[in-house]
């Protein structure tokens, strides 16, 4: 049988561990024919008492390994670090709040044993229980991403991946810094497979998803996948100079045709106010490059692992 990893990382999700496991391992029960697991679960530097509960559940489950983060570094390198000690055939994510619920990995599985094992099965979201800001961020999020990016990313984003253990490998390799890793999955370029679901609303606790982090990804995104930003920049330069060109012309003429008054101050101050912008804009935008640059040459891990539990680090072949 195929042995599937299920990476689970976790943060302030003490209350709802407990529950997420139990119906977890209801699915595997119904389906323990079919393949065998592991179920790897990251603690993202939570300063609750998830990971005594992650301890607990590792005590009566052999078959749960555990990866304490030294700090929160996010969701997305969470399960990074999970890839990195999971050691299945194939591999998969889930939330640790239920809102994406297990029944999707047995589905995630079978559209993936009887199809080509090199296709890669996305969870996409049909509708969603969130907050309507959340919606609407996404829905922009997603519509400029597919747009200027990766025009083959789900419409509607996704939450759960399914793939094997070669993209793994290529996943794990990366060790890219400041990036989005489901953009990472969607860009190594594979068919692509969907199943379609409704995400719940949270049960326990209240989302660690702040706009902070929200802004972070979309820089992070935009900028770790496409050069554009900076052509924008360009773009932008060349159209207020082509204004200034255009506009001096007029300016002269007007003075020497009819002595009308040369433009007042306020008209200066729009002028200087607008351009000014656009260069501090641009200068922004090559700053981000630059970060990145930097952050990349000084060869930090991205995470540290504080503890594990039950495992090993897996080297990709």
């Amino acid at each position: 049988m195929d042995k599937i990893s299920i990476i689970i990382p976790v943060y302030y999700n003490e209350q709802s561990l407990p529950e997420t496991y139990d119906e977890l391992k209801k699915v595997i029960n119904e389906n323990s024919g079919k393949f065998d697991y592991e179920i790897v679960l990251v603690d993202d530097g939570s300063k609750d008492d998830s990971y005594k509960v992650m301890q607990s559940l590792a005590a009566k489950d052999k078959k749960i390994k555990l990866v304490k983060l030294s700090k929160n570094n996010g969701s997305y390198l969470a399960i990074l670090a999970g890839l990195n000690y999971a050691s299945g055939d194939a591999y998969t994510f889930m939330a640790a709040d239920l809102q994406d619920p297990p029944e999707l990995i047995p589905q995630m599985y079978d559209q993936w044993v009887n199809g080509n094992k090199k296709d890669i099965i996305f969870s996409v979201r049909s509708s969603r229980e969130d907050p309507l800001f959340s919606r609407m961020y996404a829905y922009i999020f997603y519509k400029l991403f597919r747009t200027f990016v990766l025009p083959e990313y789900p419409a509607k984003g996704y939450d759960c991946f399914f793939f094997n253990k070669e993209q793994r490998d290529t996943i794990v390799k990366m060790d890219e810094k400041n990036s989005h890793l489901m953009a990472q999955i969607v860009w190594l370029g594979y068919n692509q497979h969907y199943i379609y679901y409704h995400r719940q609303k949270r049960k326990h606790g209240k989302s660690r998803w702040t706009l902070f982090k929200k802004f972070k990804l979309a820089f992070d995104t935009f900028f770790g996948f496409s050069g554009r930003p900076l052509r924008l920049a360009s773009m932008l330069g060349m159209g207020v100079s082509l204004v200034g060109f255009l506009l001096s012309p007029y300016i002269i003429i007007r003075k020497i045709v009819s002595n009308a008054p040369v433009f007042g101050i306020p008209s200066i101050m729009v002028t200087i106010l607008i351009t000014g912008g656009f260069v501090l804009m641009s200068i922004g935008i090559v700053g981000e490059y630059l970060w990145r640059t930097f952050d990349e040459s000084r060869k930090r891990p991205s995470y540290i692992v504080e503890a594990t539990v039950n495992c090993s680090e897996i080297k990709p072949e």
